[in-house]
């Protein structure tokens, strides 16, 4: 763990991009994009580095998005009463008051913790995990429309010659049913709430664990993206 100013945040958001093996998360509630990290962002895509956007308060401004909806491999999200400022990878996490905006870095005193997943793994997980959950209660912005929903996919003649699958929260073998993916004992636990949004751990088909970014796994949608192919 690293207490960082001013300076040593801009450089350690720059080795969070460029170090990147699997994912870029930027969580900031102001955005305008750097030149500096808009290179490095790039670059991060040429490397097949899947990168996702939060931010709120206020609407990308044109110029802005001209810039980010270049990337072919970006998520973008919206949340109204973000205030959090976090950026982050696969092993780098950095907590700072400084937002993703030029103005920041140049005129304001800023202060941040870095954290090094391999020198204190609860914690970043701790926060990987808080910016999951933030990115599960934002809205998926995709010009000037909100767009939170999952299609709901057309099961009926998909899976018929299988008939065991997993239960999505404790990977239990259970019936496979797509419209109830969870085993008898996790089932009520859920039905206290039904949030047929909530994340869930296991592929309903193939029971591959899903923890990453990349993937939502639901009750409405229990199955990967390879089982959905």
């Amino acid at each position: 763990m690293e207490f960082l100013t001013t300076k040593g945040i801009a450089a350690s958001i720059e080795k969070i991009i460029r170090d990147a093996k699997e994912y870029i998360v930027i969580i900031s509630p102001y955005v305008k994009v750097d030149s500096t990290y808009l290179d490095r962002l790039y670059e991060a895509e040429q490397r097949h580095i899947k990168i996702y956007l939060i931010f709120g308060k206020e609407d990308l401004r044109d110029l802005e998005k001209e810039k980010i909806q270049r990337f072919k491999n970006i998520k973008i999200y919206y949340l109204e009463n973000l205030h959090a400022k976090c950026y982050m990878n696969e092993s780098i996490a950095l907590i700072t008051s400084m937002n993703l905006y030029g103005y920041s870095e140049a005129n304001n005193r800023e202060m941040g913790i870095e954290i090094d997943r391999n020198h204190n793994q609860e914690l970043y997980e701790s926060i990987s995990n808080e910016a999951l959950s933030i990115r599960q209660s934002s809205k998926e912005y995709n010009n000037h429309n909100w767009n939170n929903s999952y299609s709901k996919p057309n099961y009926e003649n998909n899976y018929s010659r299988t008939t065991l699958g997993y239960c999505i929260r404790c990977r239990k073998r259970i019936e496979l049913n797509l419209y109830r993916p969870l085993c008898d004992s996790c089932y009520p636990i859920w039905s206290q709430y039904g949030n047929t949004d909530y994340q869930e751990q296991y592929c309903h088909k193939c029971g591959k664990q899903i923890d990453s970014w990349d993937e939502k796994l639901t009750y409405a949608h229990p199955i990967c993206s390879n089982c959905d192919n």
